[in-house]
């Protein structure tokens, strides 16, 4: 089953179709790493576009990430 990674900035509004991994570890660890690096807020959404989880940023007031 593929997980689809999505971003967007915190001021955002519009997610944006990054890149997509074959399990949900995978896809969160690639969407942890890329939140670190650019402080992007990333998504995991399975292939019915349902919402699994939300990354953020280490340092972001809304936590590593929720589910």
């Amino acid at each position: 089953m593929p997980f689809v990674i999505q971003s967007r900035a915190v001021d955002e509004l519009a997610w944006t179709h990054e890149v997509w991994r074959r399990n949900r570890f995978h896809a969160y660890l690639t969407a942890k790493a890329k939140a670190q690096l650019t402080g992007r807020v990333y998504r995991l959404l399975d292939e019915d576009g349902i919402e699994l989880e939300r990354v953020h940023h280490q340092g972001s007031p809304e936590g590593s990430s929720s589910r």
